[in-house]
């Protein structure tokens, strides 16, 4: 069973107090990052299950590095904790707002929560497998943590091995819009998934391109 992945965000102060431990006793593997930019820098090694951006250790708000935080992680669920008498703000991008004083307690239920975890909704094809409720990829080793868009555009191509998919129908399935004048966006999230699964991405053998027509996931050795 693979341990859940926390990020933390908190202060860099010696004197400011850290969810760290409670966590750590909890069974979670807890990486610190202590600014935005290191915390994406980390998630590129590792995408974790859930963020924390402890803002009132910070004594801010938080809003801007959790919106920040969302742009760059988008999909991964963030808690951010705020201190006391801090002004709600719906469009922060967490998924969860605490706000000081709480227990240790909700913490960790919290995160508990944001941890589907359940290898059922496991779709495989070959090497490759997708936790459909983590959107997490496995393949020849490497674990993979997929944005929404992602998820989707795989568990589309798994349940379609072998089977031609036109650019036409995965932008229709996935970005609900038959609008297909830019396809960049669909390249790129392929691109994305085959740094994820080949072992050299720029000589693909399971996710192909049709020229001029669309995908293909192919698994070898699978009629």
């Amino acid at each position: 069973m693979t341990t859940a992945s926390v990020l933390l965000i908190e202060s860099g102060r010696a004197s400011a107090p850290s969810y760290a431990s409670a966590l750590e006793k909890k069974g979670y593997s807890v990486t610190i990052k202590h600014g935005v930019e290191s915390a994406v820098e980390s998630a590129r090694q590792r995408m974790p299950d859930v963020v924390i951006l402890d803002a009132a250790s910070m004594q801010t708000s938080g809003t801007r590095m959790c919106r920040a935080t969302r742009a760059k992680l988008d999909g991964v669920p963030i808690i951010l904790v705020v201190p006391e008498g801090a002004a709600a703000d719906p469009g922060n991008g967490a998924n969860v707002t605490l706000t000081q004083p709480f227990t240790v307690r909700k913490l960790v239920n919290r995160v508990a929560r944001m941890l589907p975890g359940d290898e059922r909704f496991a779709l495989v094809a070959g090497p490759i497998q997708l936790n459909l409720a983590q959107r997490k990829l496995r393949c020849l080793g490497r674990e993979t943590r997929l944005t929404p868009k992602g998820a989707k555009l795989l568990e589309i191509l798994m349940q379609n091995p072998g089977r031609l998919m036109t650019r036409k129908v995965l932008i229709r399935q996935v970005w609900q819009t038959d609008y297909t004048g830019d396809t960049r966006t669909l390249d790129v999230h392929m691109s994305w998934l085959r740094g994820a699964i080949e072992p050299d991405p720029k000589r693909p053998k399971y996710l192909k391109t049709i020229r001029g027509m669309g995908y293909r996931l192919d698994i070898p050795g699978k009629d």
